[in-house]
């Protein structure tokens, strides 16, 4: 079976699973087939529906690589503004979680959310994502945040590396 050909049929069995899964509203997500990466483009309304779209294409047989190029569409005057969001998130993280202030830093642009900062623990840094990806008119998350244990952890897997005056250091060469 040449690649041209199996590329077709593995189109056609993503938009047959697409076209199948009742989340999704048939024909928002589109499919493209170039030596067996598959690529999904279109608009959905809301950042769930992207990701099911990502679940249903990699659920799919034969397919080992997507490129994710679907959009979310927040219809203007429909999502809150970036600042409503930004603000919204910033109490759920210290109101809510108990996160103290100035632990996560939250900067959101066009539906898109950044986090930064350090949080205690691992569950922590999941409820702070869980929480960004909850808000409405959400479209995408960059989570740089980091975690004690995740300090601790990288300290304990720095190397050793000798200073000019022959005292052992242990501190990153970046």
């Amino acid at each position: 079976m040449s690649t041209s050909t199996r590329d077709q049929q593995l189109q056609r069995e993503v938009l047959d699973a697409l076209a199948h899964d009742t989340t999704l509203v048939p024909g928002e997500v589109a499919v493209a087939v170039r030596d067996g990466v598959v690529t999904l483009s279109g608009y959905v309304w809301t950042y769930a529906e992207k990701c099911e779209a990502l679940k249903v294409a990699l659920r799919s047989t034969g397919v080992n690589a997507v490129a994710d190029e679907v959009r979310v569409r927040v219809p203007a005057g429909f999502g809150p503004s970036d600042s409503d969001m930004a603000g919204t998130l910033l109490r759920t993280v210290t109101d809510d979680l108990h996160i103290p202030l100035g632990a996560v830093h939250d900067t959101v642009q066009n539906g898109w959310v950044t986090l930064a900062g350090r949080v205690a623990r691992r569950d922590q840094f999941a409820a702070v994502e869980h929480a960004a990806r909850s808000l409405i008119g959400f479209t995408g998350i960059s989570n740089l945040i980091e975690t004690d244990a995740q300090t601790i952890r990288d300290a304990q897997q720095q190397p050793v590396h000798p200073t000019p005056n022959g005292v052992a250091a242990s501190t990153p060469l970046r």
